[in-house]
């Protein structure tokens, strides 16, 4: 199996199984993880996602370079970008955040897989990169307005301009990452995040992943209106009249699955 999967409580955990290939994304990992998700959306009791990478050396190294390397045209070449492009995009559309607990190597496309994650957690040890302007390119999976998004234009330029590789504290500095845990520790900080959604509403973590991303990519009359309407929307719900009754009782919120 491409991808290894567990249940960590509330969340699923899935794990890239490519260690001798750098846990590199082929199009049949990214069609395993493509499933994957699938089963997330139809699970109700998954609160979160957590992704890594098999082995203590790599979270992911990108593309598949020998086997794109076979690709005949440019209809060819999206072809296969197009199914990596669509997991990213999945990601980025699920209801459940989908954290990357970053374990080793994160370079080129695993970085844009990175990325579209909703948070990252890193080994003190990583070191995270896009060289593809050594390679005579520039990220191929939509990475580039993700990582503008993320640590803004000057952090963008030079990351991608250097194609150097940053340590986890750099990435954590500029924006990149989001906490450094000790090496062998990643997984166990993105899986004690998430167990802090079990005392979310459901609906509202999917309503708040959802105007977050949307309000990135709009303008700011937009977004305020996209918040309303959520709100709106979240305020007649059965998860909110269930947490009023709590609060009153003063008790702990018994949500329903979503």
């Amino acid at each position: 199996m491409l991808v290894l999967s567990s249940r960590e409580g509330s969340a699923l955990v899935l794990t890239l199984n490519r260690p001798d290939a750098g846990n590199a994304m082929s199009v049949e990992l990214a069609l395993e993880l493509k499933a994957a998700l699938t089963v997330c959306r139809n699970d109700t009791s998954i609160r979160s996602v957590v992704v890594t990478g098999a082995g203590d050396r790599y979270f992911c190294t990108g593309g598949d370079v020998k086997r794109y390397a076979r690709l005949d045209d440019a209809a060819d070449l999206n072809r296969a970008f197009d199914t990596v492009r669509d997991l990213l995009d999945e990601i980025e559309a699920l209801d459940q955040p989908v954290f990357a607990a970053l374990n080793g190597f994160t370079v080129g496309g695993g970085t844009e897989f990175a990325l579209a994650c909703d948070l990252r957690f890193a080994a003190r040890s990583v070191q995270i990169g896009l060289p593809h302007i050594r390679l005579g390119l520039v990220p191929g999976w939509d990475g580039t307005a993700r990582l503008v998004e993320l640590v803004g234009r000057a952090h963008a330029m030079r990351l991608m301009l250097s194609g150097e590789r940053v340590s986890a504290d750099e990435a954590l500095r500029i924006g990149l990452v989001d906490q450094v845990a000790d090496d062998g520790g990643c997984v166990a900080a993105a899986l004690a995040f998430a167990a802090k959604l079990d005392a979310a509403a459901p609906l509202a973590i999917g309503a708040a992943k959802r105007t977050i991303l949307e309000s990135l990519r709009c303008e700011r009359s937009q977004a305020r209106r996209l918040g309303r309407e959520r709100f709106a929307e979240l305020w007649f719900t059965a998860d909110h009249k269930e947490a009023e009754q709590a609060f009153a009782e003063k008790r702990a919120p018994r949500f329903s699955p979503r």
